[in-house]
């Protein structure tokens, strides 16, 4: 958290001196030395600075996309604006990839916080990746990967695995949009408090609501239709009348039409103004004794403190700068 909190005032100073042109910044944080960015391509240029272990810091803003080949952090501003919480937006605009095609095992990257305009990709395995609060227009493709963490982030499309090995994948209060389902069949792969809207694989599933079920003329598709081995515990389902019930373990689930499994009465579509309430919380519960679904543990606000009360003064050639943090 120290690094965090120096690239935060690192990165407060530079923006108080720039404010008045709404200048988008990005904080390198390497041990005690910092230094700042500025522009569109602020991330690239401070990315290519960046070395094992350091810390990027990025402003509301838009930047362009760099792909990051290091042990790195990335923390932005948020990925939806709501002032109750001073969340602001970080976007980065392109596909983010992680590792150059062909290199070796990448590990230890922290991504939070951020709006990913387009996909993130990996060419390279990965170890300890860790994805929280992030939104993601399009796919997570995380590959080969030991010690996954995806938490808390809105993905439109897939988690997908190009029938790679994961080892202990952990998707926690994640909303997926597109389909968790191309992980090698042996691979350690967790879902918890989850909606999900697409097919899934064989793998450890509880207090999660999958919402993909079409019955065709010639065939039927739910989340697990084409799956054998799941363990699912706890979760919620449009309907369980499909040809490979028995093909899977399904412990305390609930069969339940689309309408009736929100407080809002719609379908799963994701909107920034949905809680995701659940009808009947007190009945529909996990086997953590929570209720089914992503509220449990769900928040968009990144962990990076919130600055207040900020007052700047000018005395001869220095900039003074007031303002008090605040842990979200």
């Amino acid at each position: 958290m120290k690094k965090i909190l120096l690239s935060i005032i690192a990165l407060c100073c530079t923006l108080v001196a720039g404010a008045q042109n709404e200048i988008m910044t990005v904080v390198l944080q390497h041990g005690n030395d910092v230094s700042t960015f500025t522009g569109a391509n602020a991330f690239i240029n401070a990315n290519a600075q960046a070395v094992d272990g350091d810390v990027i810091t990025l402003s509301a803003g838009a930047f362009n996309v760099s792909d990051i080949t290091k042990s790195i952090s990335v923390y932005g501003a948020g990925f939806e604006k709501d002032a109750n919480t001073s969340t602001e937006v970080s976007k980065i605009n392109g596909q983010l990839n992680l590792g150059v095609s062909g290199g070796e095992t990448l590990a230890n990257i922290h991504l939070e916080g951020i709006s990913f305009g387009a996909a993130v990709n990996t060419n390279v395995p990965l170890e300890g990746f860790f994805m929280e609060k992030c939104y993601v227009n399009g796919n997570v493709n995380v590959g080969e990967n030991s010690n996954t963490m995806i938490r808390n982030c809105v993905i439109t499309g897939a988690i997908a695995g190009g029938d790679k090995m994961a080892n202990n994948c952990i998707i926690q209060n994640c909303y997926v949009g597109g389909a968790i389902n191309t992980f090698n069949v042996s691979s350690s792969v967790k879902i918890d408090h989850c909606i999900t809207c697409n097919f899934v694989g064989p793998y450890f599933c509880t207090n999660s609501i999958f919402t993909y079920y079409w019955v065709g003329a010639y065939y039927d598709r739910a989340a697990f239709a084409n799956t054998e081995g799941a363990v699912v515990h706890n979760c919620i389902f449009r309907n369980f009348d499909y040809n490979n019930q028995d093909k899977n373990d399904f412990q305390n689930c609930f069969a339940v039409d689309i309408k009736s499994i929100f407080s809002d009465a719609q379908n799963a579509t994701y909107s920034a103004a949905r809680t995701f309430e659940i009808q009947q919380p007190a009945t529909w519960i996990g086997n953590d004794g929570q209720e089914i679904g992503i509220r449990y543990g769900w928040s968009k606000v990144p962990k990076i403190p919130a600055v207040k009360n900020l007052t700047t003064t000018v005395s001869g050639e220095n900039l003074e700068v007031d303002y008090d943090t605040v842990v979200r």
